[in-house]
């Protein structure tokens, strides 16, 4: 970065704001001044370890994972950037609007006037980072390797701000910019899975997911719920599904194993994404093939009340329960990565009783003393060992603290259902 004596003065095209007791200037940088002259790593700490404690906040994976999204990503775009300023001699140089050509009114022009114009720094100002850690350090990194980012615009916010070894100067203006940088970091939350599946344009299985709901005659209609959530609501007649376990059942399916979560991060392209697509439909059609009621949902109209069939308060289907879903699906996944083809494996898990109100699912993943689903994750792990058992899984295979027998399963089903080991088997669990 380069130092105080080598930076020269800069001249920002800006608007003029306020909100609270805040004066703020709206503006653009050039990629290539942002990395010269902007510290990644907020200085809102007099406290050296604590300070420290920050530094090793921004990650260094993160960082990479952003400067390879900006080389890759053609229709690579951020959101506003919040940059602390302090000390040097920054002016505000407002423009005069000129309206003869324009015809602006007297009124307009007299509100936006004196809120549009330059701002000038000088170069010996500090400028550091109080929102945007990793967005800085990644373009740092990107234009180290494309040249050709240099001269990309990132819009900023900037905001006279007081860093921590000015403390002693202006003791009020560094608690404001402290509360200013864990206020927008309090308040600034991950985009959750619905946003990712309603409008992310990068992540294959989002895609994949609404081309289902638009095309696949399984989702179509109300055959699926956007609502989130585990479960679905007692009183929905007609959704097999939901749209979040769809997601879920393809992230499994499609993943190929370590680095998916980063191969999600970027569009693979048309090629790619319509061979997954083919192979995700290719799933479902086996699911319905080997599963009737699923046929039958698939088939019939899309506002056809069918699920109210099989979900109900006396427990109804499995499939028709997201934790069945996902449950089956993880145990297809661990028979295709024993080497069992889909087809096979999901022919071979058809074979498992399906009513919840009975074996094996009845305290399992049904009370049917209070009619509703067990959502546990005990559960849900005891549940996949089980299948996967049953349908000739070794269980050694499964990634435990402790190795996974046939005796510790007895066991872990024994203390789920509340019967002794001996019932386990007697009940037709475990084969003796």
């Amino acid at each position: 970065m380069m130092t105080s004596t080598e930076r020269t003065e800069l001249i920002l095209p800006s608007i003029r704001a306020h909100m609270g007791d805040w004066v703020y200037y709206i503006s653009t940088m050039k990629m290539k001044e942002l990395a010269g002259r902007v510290s990644g790593v907020p200085m809102v700490y007099s406290n050296e370890n604590l300070q420290n404690l920050l530094q090793r906040k921004v990650i260094p994976e993160r960082a990479t994972e952003i400067a390879h999204y900006l080389i890759s990503q053609k229709q690579h775009f951020f959101n506003a950037l919040v940059i602390g300023t302090f000390g040097g001699d920054p002016k505000w140089r407002e423009l005069s609007i000129d309206d003869s050509s324009q015809n602006f009114s007297n009124d307009l022009i007299s509100k936006y006037e004196n809120n549009i114009g330059f701002l000038v720094l000088d170069g010996t100002e500090k400028l550091f980072s109080i929102d945007g850690q990793h967005r800085i350090e990644g373009i740092r990194k990107a234009i180290e390797s494309d040249a050709k980012l240099n001269n990309e615009d990132i819009c900023v916010i900037l905001v006279r701000g007081v860093t921590a070894e000015q403390r002693s100067g202006d003791e009020q203006g560094y608690i404001r910019t402290r509360r200013l940088f864990t206020t927008i970091n309090r308040y600034a939350k991950p985009v959750n899975l619905m946003s990712i599946i309603a409008l992310d344009e990068d992540d294959s299985v989002a895609i994949i997911t609404r081309q289902l709901v638009n095309e696949y005659p399984l989702f179509i209609g109300k055959k699926i719920t956007i609502k989130p959530g585990k479960n679905i609501l007692p009183n929905d007649r007609y959704s097999f599904t939901s749209i979040l376990t769809i997601y879920n059942t393809l992230d499994l399916y499609l993943s190929p194993g370590p680095g998916w979560a980063k191969f999600k991060k970027f569009y693979p392209g048309e090629q790619t994404v319509n061979s997954l697509y083919k192979k995700s439909t290719n799933l479902w059609d086996v699911y319905c093939q080997h599963f009737p009621e699923l046929d039958e949902v698939k088939n019939a109209s899309p506002d056809a009340p069918i699920a109210a069939k099989y979900r109900h308060k006396e427990g109804g289907h499995v499939l028709f329960r997201p934790i069945g879903m996902l449950t089956y699906q993880r145990v297809v996944q661990r028979l295709i990565h024993s080497g069992v083809s889909v087809k096979k494996a999901i022919k071979d898990i058809s074979a498992i009783p399906t009513s919840l109100s009975e074996f094996p699912w009845d305290n399992l993943f049904w009370d049917s003393q209070n009619k509703r689903i067990l959502f546990a994750s005990e559960n849900q792990k005891v549940a996949e060992k089980w299948l996967f058992y049953t349908l000739g899984g070794d269980l050694s295979l499964i990634k435990t603290k402790e190795p996974t027998t046939v005796e510790s399963l007895t066991s872990e089903l024994a203390g789920i259902l509340k019967i002794s080991e001996r019932e386990v088997i007697d009940k037709g669990y475990i084969k003796e």
